[in-house]
């Protein structure tokens, strides 16, 4: 069976517009997204331009030459710049600018001033080539699953298409010039026609796999954060902290929680308005992220109450950090409309060594640790093995004497 590289790249293009349509309409309900419009467009610009170079025949009119030529750089040049718009870098169109400039020179020095087909074809797919290098080398990046499955699907795809077209520049260069056609049916083109556009098909696959997953990890994150700080929020704190009490059953280490609390914050609100108690908040959300290590768990357990899951560390240990939180928010002063805000804050402190390794238990304890906090007269920390077993300990003793 013959196969008509013509026939193909018309396919090709075909495929490149219909993936530019997709991404288009993906992009409509996906805003947040970087990348896309530039993948869409380009897209479409390849598409445009392998349509009307397949209908190129010998001596091609110039305008022709530079609208097929100017589409397929700017077109490459925009996946390119997709690719590092949506790992969250800086998109450089100069790049596109220079690529399409180059091949633009390329087709109509050897194209239509001095025809040479041998010089033009092996430049084009060159420089195909090494704009897929580029792209290849840009998605093979590190990073944790499912994500790195499509970057790397997509890495993949986009280095065959490369290798396919070094292949074509080298069955170029030991061919005779008066036989090098850009649809010679002979040889090794037909077959690279066929699979880069088949690696085509799987490149456009892992771009859309890359917009499901993101947008799948953005929805996880806005499900198990809280929407005022970004910090966690309630229910993914119990869910992390339950996990990390079935791994110390195992293990035997040691967990810790503290319970945070402002004082009098209802005063805030009333006499500032509840955009300042916000503010409040988020200041104190900041503070805490400054303050605790990386493996540590930071929630808005409800209101203006925050909670800290510290694994590996035990209530005097959690009781030193908590302290040192409690005195730099007791420095901090939050600006609001001419205003300088300042409060204050209470700490509870319980591990599971001394309260125990169940959740609700561990829970309690520390909410009993922050009632004695507050109930002594706030801005202060309470562990509850020393302020609150301790105290009971000894009411039981006094009864019994």
């Amino acid at each position: 069976m013959t196969i008509d590289p013509r026939t193909i790249m018309v396919v090709w293009a075909a495929l490149n517009i219909l993936f530019a349509g997709m991404l288009a309409l993906v992009g409509m309900h996906a805003g947040k997204v970087r990348g896309m419009r530039q993948w869409a467009l380009g897209d479409l610009l390849i598409g445009i331009s392998l349509a009307i170079s397949s209908q190129i025949m010998m001596s091609p009119p110039l305008f022709v030459v530079i609208v097929a030529t100017l589409t397929l750089g700017c077109g490459l040049g925009l996946l390119y710049n997709g690719i590092e718009s949506f790992k969250g870098g800086r998109s450089r169109y100069w790049i596109t600018a220079v690529f399409a400039l180059i091949m633009l020179v390329n087709n109509t020095v050897f194209g239509v001033w001095y025809p040479e087909p041998k010089i033009r074809i092996a430049s084009n797919f060159l420089l195909f080539a090494l704009v897929h290098i580029v792209c290849a080398r840009a998605l093979f990046v590190q990073i944790s699953q499912p994500l790195r499955t499509a970057y790397w699907l997509a890495a993949a795809s986009v280095s065959v298409i490369a290798i396919l077209a070094l292949v074509r520049v080298v069955s170029i260069i030991f061919t005779p010039a008066d036989s090098v056609r850009m649809f010679t049916a002979s040889g090794v083109n037909p077959g690279v026609f066929f699979f880069a556009s088949l690696a085509q098909m799987s490149m456009s696959f892992a771009f859309m796999l890359l917009i499901n997953y993101t947008l799948a990890n953005e929805l996880k994150e806005l499900a198990a954060t809280d929407s005022l700080t970004g910090i966690l929020n309630r229910r993914t704190i119990e869910v992390e902290t339950m996990r990390q009490l079935a791994q110390i059953k195992r293990s035997g280490d040691n967990v810790a929680i503290m319970m945070i609390d402002v004082d009098h914050f209802k005063q805030i609100n009333d006499r500032h308005g509840h955009p300042a108690g916000d503010e409040v908040l988020r200041r104190l959300a900041h503070l805490m992220r400054s303050v605790v290590r990386g493996t540590d768990y930071i929630s808005r357990y409800g209101g203006e109450e925050f909670c800290i899951l510290l694994p590996a560390t035990g209530e005097k240990q959690a009781a030193a950090l908590a302290e040192r939180l409690r005195r730099l928010y007791s420095e901090l002063r939050v600006d609001w409309n001419g205003h300088s805000l300042q409060s204050t804050i209470s700490i509870g402190v319980a591990d599971s060594r001394q309260a125990g390794s169940d959740l609700e238990i561990l829970i309690k304890a520390v909410d009993t640790a922050l009632y004695q906090a507050k109930h002594q007269g706030r801005n202060r920390v309470v562990g509850f093995s020393e302020g609150v077993a301790g105290a009971e300990r000894a009411e039981g003793v006094g009864q019994f004497a």
